[in-house]
């Protein structure tokens, strides 16, 4: 009977295997790859960091020039201004007015290069803080993937238990048919094996439930009774060597995603301080436009002659008025048209090139509360960068001390699920030789299943504790 229950749980574990390989499963991988394209956590991620982009792409662009098309068809009633004569008409009519228009910031104080270089480091800190979400997605898969694990060897522990006390319900029954026992043996066989029914019952909840969480986290669309994954080929016990070294961990603090968006953020925080000091500086702008008007109804004439006309003008020294001719160069009526539109702005262009200088002198200490809060908030992102550092340093320490723990107590319990084996086996025979009763059996299988129950949960336990410690140090996860 030594090591016949190990036998047992291997071939119940192997047999698990085999039916899930049968149909698809879902591998830590594979789980990943897809938590990376279908997480709404991530996806969101992901928006932030395009918005980041366009706003460093805005950014680039304000080194160009704008320019704009400005034009209105009105119609004016009354008494109004003709905008080609610039003299007051009666009556009615129709105008259009059109201008071109374009603006070149030539010099702002470095406000143009500033705000890009921020733009530049918001968005590396969005890439950071998207690493940080997918990490911290990643470490939640990865806590229900080995709690599957865990819950699958708590079951087939509990299948094995359930297998042996029908088999030993079956010897008792024959026993006692034979009058070799009393009825208080056989009916405590039957309440050990009841009792190993319930305990698979509860062990399969678990194991449904752990199932349902990592299905959840997935975001799957597929039937839940269509999941399973597909356990790792080996799961040994891994070692802690070099893992606590000085060097190894302050190399992670470093590289941890949530450490670099902090110093990503404290970096445009310094940029956006110069952003706000490029406001007491000088700004000089190039300007170019173009104007164009049009009037309904005015005449067009496309001859004209030349009239001699005569102004009496009296002579201030001799005092005898005299007649001054004067050339007046007159259109001709017969040869009026009409002034179409395309005529009109064709005639009309007005051009207008220029330089424009403006020196900040006072506008009610606006700029300087603009640099006082920028220098506040760089003092914030670098706390900030302070905070994250000490809290990522204080969460390493507490993973590999959690590690340590961890495998003590695995360690303490394979030694006592060894020794509850033994002790079962030992049971077992003297229950076949008729040395001890059934519920002295059945304290021995219970102790047995407790104790490896012990050992598979503080082994997946240590597993987990020492693969989070593996993420914070080299930023990855595997099994």
């Amino acid at each position: 009977m030594r090591g016949f229950h190990k036998k047992l749980f291997l071939v119940l574990l192997s047999g698990s295997l085999s039916s899930v390989a049968a149909q698809e499963v879902w591998t830590l991988d594979r789980c990943i790859e897809h938590a990376k394209s279908n997480n709404l956590e991530i996806q969101r991620g992901v928006n932030a960091l395009e918005l980041s982009e366009l706003q460093e792409l805005q950014s680039k662009l304000a080194f160009l020039p704008t320019a704009n098309i400005n034009g209105g068809y009105y119609w004016n009633f009354g008494l109004t201004i003709d905008p080609i004569t610039n003299t007051r008409q009666p009556g009615s009519r129709q105008t259009l007015s059109t201008t071109a228009q374009g603006n070149w910031n030539l010099l702002s104080g470095g406000r143009n290069v500033y705000q890009l270089q921020q733009a530049r480091m918001s968005t590396a800190a969005s890439l950071y803080r998207l690493e940080e979400i997918k990490n911290n997605v990643f470490l939640n898969i990865a806590s229900a993937y080995l709690q599957i694990l865990v819950n699958a060897q708590l079951y087939d522990v509990a299948q094995g238990q359930l297998n042996t006390s029908t088999q030993s319900l079956e010897r008792t029954k024959l026993l006692f048919d034979n009058g070799a026992i009393s009825k208080d043996d056989y009916l405590q066989s039957v309440a050990q094996m009841r009792g190993d029914q319930g305990n698979l019952t509860s062990a399969n909840n678990a194991l449904v439930l752990s199932k349902l969480q990592l299905f959840q986290l997935l975001q799957l669309d597929t039937p839940f009774e269509e999941f399973e994954i597909a356990p790792p080929a080996t799961l040994e016990a891994l070692s802690l060597k070099g893992y606590g070294n000085e060097e190894l961990k302050e190399a992670a603090v470093q590289k941890q995603p949530s450490v670099r968006a902090a110093a990503a953020t404290q970096k445009s925080a310094e940029y956006a301080i110069k952003v706000a000091q490029a406001g007491r500086l000088p700004s000089l702008n190039f300007m170019a436009q173009l104007n164009s008007n049009y009037v309904q109804g005015l005449p067009y004439f496309s001859e004209y002659y030349t009239l001699t006309t005569y102004n009496l003008i009296e002579n201030p020294t001799t005092g005898v008025v005299e007649q001054v001719p004067q050339q007046v160069t007159v259109p001709d009526p017969a040869s009026m048209k009409d002034y179409t539109i395309t005529n009109q702005l064709s005639d009309n262009w007005n051009q207008f090139l220029g330089f424009g200088v403006q020196i900040p002198i006072f506008n009610g200490g606006a700029t300087h509360a603009a640099v006082q809060r920028a220098k506040i908030q760089e003092n914030n992102a670098a706390l900030d960068v302070k905070q994250s550092e000490l809290q990522v340093r204080q969460t390493i320490e507490r993973a590999y001390l959690d590690a340590q723990n961890s495998l003590a107590l695995y360690q303490a319990a394979l030694a006592s699920s060894s020794a509850a084996n033994e002790a079962l086996d030992n049971a077992q025979l003297n229950f076949d030789q008729g040395v001890i009763s059934a519920f002295d059996l059945g304290l021995s299988k219970n102790q047995f299943l407790a104790a490896k129950s012990r050992e598979i949960q503080s082994k997946f336990d240590y597993l987990f504790k020492v693969k989070v410690l593996e993420f914070y140090l080299f930023n990855q996860i595997t099994l």
